[in-house]
């Protein structure tokens, strides 16, 4: 059911997200659109993240003890997330965690809500939320090279 009727929506929309970083280079990821909002570097953490979770409040799988969340809540862009390969690496891996526990999910339980600290959802409404999530900051990273770096 996931493979054939979420996944590709799903899909669409991550392509959207990683041909906005088609060239990123290291350099850009500190890049801002004005002093007090959120880089890139924090924005593609912030987003890998954020697939953990929704994988751990709304799909059942466990969060791995090496991840912490550190952009997730009332939290600040102390410009700490500058290098390119290990933010690439992260952002890979918590999608492969995703991608698993969505298939995994069995298919009895995609209508079945689920309390979390953001709200009761099915993980059916969730992913429509982790969708809309990862394209609108999809946007904002999209912004953020298209004006900042001028």
């Amino acid at each position: 059911m996931f493979e054939q009727m979420l996944l590709p929506a799903f899909q669409t929309a991550r392509s959207r997200y990683m041909d906005t970083m088609s060239g990123l280079e290291e350099n850009q990821l500190s890049w801002k659109l004005a002093p007090g909002s959120n880089s890139i570097g924090f924005l593609i953490r912030h987003l890998a993240e954020v697939e953990y979770r929704f994988s751990q409040m709304f799909f059942q799988t466990p969060l791995p003890e090496d991840v912490t969340l550190a952009t997730i809540g009332p939290v600040k862009d102390e410009g700490i997330y500058t290098e390119l390969e290990p933010l690439l690496r992260f952002r890979d891996q918590a999608y492969q965690h995703l991608l698993h526990a969505l298939q995994s999910l069995p298919e009895k339980d995609w209508d079945i809500p689920c309390e979390a600290p953001i709200g009761k959802l099915t993980p059916r409404e969730a992913l429509g939320r982790l969708t809309y999530h990862m394209g609108y900051h999809t946007g904002q990273i999209g912004l953020i090279r298209k004006y900042a770096g001028r």
